[in-house]
């Protein structure tokens, strides 16, 4: 995702927010939160995703005509590399005190590797979560390296035209463009929807035994 200079600063009036503060949250120099508002450094990634975070926290939504406004629906969309982290970030906040996952129809090293390092930093934080309840439906063929917090099953060849989908918390993420760095999703929260992706999910899983594929009768 790209965002302008005057977005940033809109966005910072729109909750009173001065520099020093929002480089305090973003852990930079107010220095540097001045540099990208003017447009003359371009932002690393990082420095980037977390005022994307900060903002997106906030509920303040980012637009494709440079528009800033205060989010008024529960549907927010990550892209691209910078979106991934965004997203990796919102999924650790949400469950750094426990709760559940649902991953359906794909296999971890699918998205993982547009993250680069930022992966395994998001791993390593997730497995330290206590009360963490993951579960994986994983397509025949891509296991890839599973990681230590989620339990594994395996969906028969059948149905690999299914929409793969992700539930955590009460937030369900739907890709809409899954092609190269591009990559594009977006993420509902609903308690209502969440629920009824979580009940097809259990249909599913409560089918297969861990190791064994899910075969169409």
């Amino acid at each position: 995702m790209s965002i302008s200079g005057r977005q940033i600063r809109a966005a910072r009036a729109l909750l009173d927010l001065s520099r020093e503060e929002l480089a305090q949250k973003c852990d930079v120099t107010m220095i540097t939160i001045r540099n990208i508002e003017s447009e003359t450094v371009e932002p690393q990634g990082k420095t980037l995703a977390n005022i994307l975070n900060i903002f997106d926290k906030e509920g303040v939504e980012f637009q494709d005509d440079e528009g800033v406004c205060i989010r008024k629906h529960q549907m927010r969309s990550y892209a691209g590399k910078i979106g991934y982290r965004q997203l990796l970030d919102h999924i650790y906040g949400a469950l750094k005190k426990g709760g559940r996952i649902r991953q359906f129809n794909f296999g971890d090293a699918r998205y993982m590797p547009i993250a680069e390092d930022v992966a395994i930093e998001h791993i390593k934080r997730m497995e330290l979560i206590k009360g963490l309840d993951a579960r994986v439906l994983v397509p025949e063929g891509e296991m890839g390296s599973p990681v230590s917090y989620c339990s594994y099953r395996t969906l028969d060849t059948a149905y690999k035209d299914m929409a793969p989908w992700y539930l955590y918390g009460d937030f369900l993420v739907l890709p809409l463009n899954e092609g190269g760095n591009k990559r594009e999703c977006i993420s509902i929260h609903s308690k209502q929807v969440a629920e009824r992706y979580a009940r097809e999910f259990d249909v599913f899983w409560n089918l297969c035994q861990p190791g064994q594929k899910l075969r169409r009768k």
